[in-house]
């Protein structure tokens, strides 16, 4: 039994003609009558009672073309369902990003997303970047916002999106708050929270680096998670820190002051990752959108 059984069958069980049945498959009418005799010599049974005018279905044709219907419809939908995932329209998007990533691109990036794909299913899961190329790895997520740049590594390809400057977020109170600017030697005497130094790589490293390239090492006040609980700890005067600019911009009102550093600059590269060999079109979908991230942002806000 074929699909094109179905199909006649179905016209057949609609029109109860057998000329108008053919005239709407575009096929010559003794054709049609032939499949039908098929499909009831495989099933074994009589379909339809062809001694009436107009021809009717026995109960066993009553059945089965309701079934017949319905598996028809589910072909069709299976159809549309399968090409949609092909095309990166349906299907599912497991995105792994680091915290800072949604103050620098990534919430206009997931934003046109679903206004591109509203039948993708984005499973989103923030984590460390040394968390986000483990995931690659294990296939857990398809695509990695990452800070800072994971290291080059066979079969994950990398492409950078931004690399924005880190600014010094200080307590109100310190003495270097109301500065137009410092130097980061300056704040040799101050001590940091910091995120984890492990695993790597980890923004730690990069401040660690910057300090350590101006002549000291920065002190440990707090080590933290999130950058919520730097920020309220820096408020309270527990110690200092730095932080992406796009970061700085959108704590308000916390304690806070956020003064740019003077040259040299530290910067945060943010990078998108994902698996070398993934050519499917949703994941071309969200690294041509990540591309064009500095673009879409105006156009949605």
């Amino acid at each position: 039994m074929e699909l094109r059984h179905l199909r006649y069958f179905v016209a057949l069980g609609e029109e109860l003609n057998f000329t108008r049945a053919a005239e709407r498959l575009h096929i010559a009418q003794p054709p049609l009558s032939q499949q039908i005799r098929q499909l009831e010599d495989e099933l074994g049974v009589t379909l339809l009672q062809r001694n009436s005018r107009p021809v009717r279905l026995t109960e066993a044709g009553e059945m089965f073309l309701a079934r017949a219907r319905a598996l028809l419809a589910s072909f069709e939908s299976a159809v549309a369902d399968t090409r949609r995932v092909g095309r990166g329209q349906a299907g599912k998007l497991a995105i792994g990003f680091v915290g800072s990533a949604m103050f620098a691109g990534l919430p206009d990036i997931i934003g046109a997303y679903r206004d591109a794909c509203p039948d993708v299913e984005l499973v989103l899961d923030e984590m460390l970047a040394a968390e986000i190329a483990e995931a690659l790895r294990r296939r857990r997520i398809d695509v990695g916002f990452a800070r800072p740049a994971l290291p080059a590594e066979a079969g994950l390809a990398q492409r950078l999106i931004l690399d924005e400057p880190y600014v010094a977020a200080l307590p109100r109170a310190h003495p270097l708050a109301a500065r137009g600017h410092i130097a980061l030697a300056e704040l040799s005497d101050d001590a940091f929270v910091l995120y984890p130094a492990q695993p790597e790589p980890s923004v730690t490293g990069l401040i660690v680096n910057a300090c350590q390239a101006v002549g000291f090492t920065p002190r440990l006040a707090q080590e933290v998670l999130h950058l919520q609980t730097a920020i309220g700890l820096i408020a309270a005067g527990v110690g200092v820190s730095l932080v992406p600019e796009a970061a700085a911009r959108a704590q308000t009102g916390r304690g806070v002051a956020y003064v740019p550093l003077s040259a040299p600059m530290v910067t945060a590269p943010l990078t998108v990752a994902w698996r070398e060999e993934d050519a499917s079109p949703a994941v071309q979908r969200l690294l041509d959108l990540a591309a064009r991230w500095r673009e879409i942002a105006p156009a949605r806000n």
